[in-house]
């Protein structure tokens, strides 16, 4: 949709390649939250498609992802399409298929973000506010 958008003139600051990154990013960040929930199994999915399609690449090494821009593009629009023809179609059964298949933490995913919560990197920012604070109590 993004792109799209872009192609229209709607969205003209910044860069559609910072767009893939963030929206990658945002993928990552949800999922760690789990894949049990509702949004959780749509980020799978996402997750799991985008994979599929090559839309990013990780490096064995370091264990770190990279988007790749072209293919990115490609894997949006083809998960679009699928989305909306089994929303368009009426087709549960196939909706459900899809979430089964790809809603899903596979292992290696697993074991990277076992990683990041050995590293104790917080899953979200907890803000600390009010007067308690304001005033130097906690």
């Amino acid at each position: 949709m993004v792109t799209r958008l872009r192609e229209q003139g709607a969205i003209t600051e910044g860069d559609l390649r910072d767009n893939y990154v963030t929206f990658l990013a945002g993928i990552f960040r949800s999922i760690r939250f789990g894949a049990s929930s509702a949004h959780g199994k749509a980020n799978m999915v996402r997750f799991n498609y985008f994979q599929d399609m090559g839309a990013f690449t990780r490096d064995e090494g370091s264990g770190t992802y990279r988007v790749d821009f072209e293919q990115m593009g490609r894997a949006v629009t083809a998960l679009s399409e699928v989305i909306l023809t089994l929303q368009g179609d009426g087709d549960y059964d196939g909706a459900a298929e899809l979430i089964a298949e790809k809603g899903v933490i596979g292992p290696q995913l697993q074991a990277d973000l076992d990683r990041l919560a050995d590293a104790d990197i917080p899953v979200d920012i907890v803000f600390e506010q009010g007067m308690a604070v304001l005033e130097g109590g906690s």
